[in-house]
């Protein structure tokens, strides 16, 4: 039955969208991370260590490929919190204030030049089934895809409607993001935005 809910489920729902700071558009380049270098993230207490590694990996993945360096710190409280710590979660009971239909969802806040200086990424567990690029469980949307897509936002990066490009709005469980694959639209993307 679950496996019935995840197929419907993954044709209807759409992925995140990055919250908007005080109507400033991402494509003004008046939003990006206030840091020049060094973000660092956390992962709630609960997520096991296969969950751990995907996402380690995938900041990873976006340090080589931009001037970001994705530090580490360990565990952290689940959820939306603006708490001066960038924290991943994997969520049961999914926030109210965010639609339910969401896979994952960035939230951002921001200082008052638009900037961004703090992000929370979280991960819909109430409506999908996760897994990893060594898990690969059929029907399940990939951790390093879904988490690639959502660090876009949080590095201030909007949807870009291309077929092939982690940044594009919908993604189903079976591609989920290429895996987390970086594309070259999406850096050209980060590039423009950064002046890189």
């Amino acid at each position: 039955m679950r496996g019935i809910f995840l197929l419907v489920a993954a044709a209807l729902i759409l992925f995140s969208c990055r919250e908007q700071g005080r109507g400033v558009d991402n494509d003004s380049g008046g939003i990006h991370l206030r840091t020049s270098q060094r973000v660092e993230y956390y992962l709630n207490m609960e997520a096991n260590d296969q969950t751990e590694v995907a996402v380690r990996e995938t900041f990873e993945r976006w340090g080589e490929a931009t001037h970001f360096d994705f530090v580490y710190k360990g565990r952290h409280r689940a959820g939306l919190h603006r708490d001066g710590k960038n924290t991943v979660s994997f969520l049961l009971r999914w926030p109210e204030e965010i639609p339910i239909g969401k896979i994952a969802y960035c939230k951002n806040w921001y200082d008052g030049k638009g900037n961004i200086v703090e992000s929370d990424i979280i991960f819909n567990m109430s409506v999908a089934g996760f897994t990893t690029r060594r898990t690969r469980t059929p029907g399940y949307y990939y951790i390093e895809g879904v988490l690639a897509h959502e660090v876009g936002h949080m590095i201030g990066l909007d949807h870009i409607e291309e077929a092939d490009c982690l940044m594009k709005a919908l993604s189903p469980s079976e591609e989920s993001y290429f895996m987390g694959r970086i594309d070259e639209k999406t850096l050209r993307r980060y590039r423009e935005l950064y002046k890189k």
